[in-house]
């Protein structure tokens, strides 16, 4: 399993286009968990929407260590929420 790790404070703008992406993608067995540290805006409510576990966070280092704790997956993969990927991003990592 691959684990996605996305630090985030009031990342309404970019987290939709970051998770659209990867959900593109040509994976099957992955997590996405957003690290949030306390954001104001709808950065949660989207991370739920898309079916992300959101964990306590904080800036930056410490939301991907608090991320990085939470994951379940083997392979952790750390983004920030306004990265994206382009199509077979991992199809093409892990060929």
């Amino acid at each position: 399993m691959l684990s996605i790790i996305i630090p985030a404070l009031n990342e309404e703008k970019y987290l939709p286009a970051l998770l659209d992406s990867i959900k593109r993608q040509n994976l099957k067995d992955y997590e996405v968990i957003v690290a949030d540290a306390g954001s104001k805006d709808k950065t949660v409510e989207i991370a739920k929407q898309y079916g992300c576990r959101v964990v306590a966070g904080g800036l930056p280092a410490r939301g991907r260590n608090e991320g990085a704790k939470a994951a379940m997956g083997e392979l952790l993969f750390f983004m920030d929420a306004d990265n994206g990927l382009s199509d077979k991003f991992f199809e093409n990592a892990f060929a």
